[in-house]
């Protein structure tokens, strides 16, 4: 299993919550999250107003290629919304 870990814009949430539903059954969405990196920084600010969500996913490997596939397509449809998708492995202890 790997785990994903996927930083968006909190402007494409509902699809973004959605893909990962569809393909992966569940997840942990941390909401709210600031922070800079190679798009406008997302701080929540009147001076930089935009801020991320985060969702972790538990997936089998083979899985991982329809989710990052589904998050390429919704990049295309809104391009100028920032997206960064981490991966590591997962082994589950309890």
């Amino acid at each position: 299993m790997v785990l994903l870990f996927i930083v968006y814009n909190n402007a494409v949430d509902e699809e973004m919550v959605e893909i990962v539903k569809e393909l992966a059954g569940g997840y942990t969405k941390f909401i709210g999250v600031q922070g800079e990196g190679s798009h406008e920084p997302q701080l929540g600010t009147h001076i930089w107003p935009g801020i991320n969500n985060c969702l972790m996913v538990a997936v089998e490997r083979t899985g991982m290629k329809k989710i990052v596939d589904s998050i390429d397509w919704l990049c295309e449809k809104f391009p100028d919304v920032g997206v960064r998708i981490f991966s590591t492995q997962l082994k589950q202890i309890r």
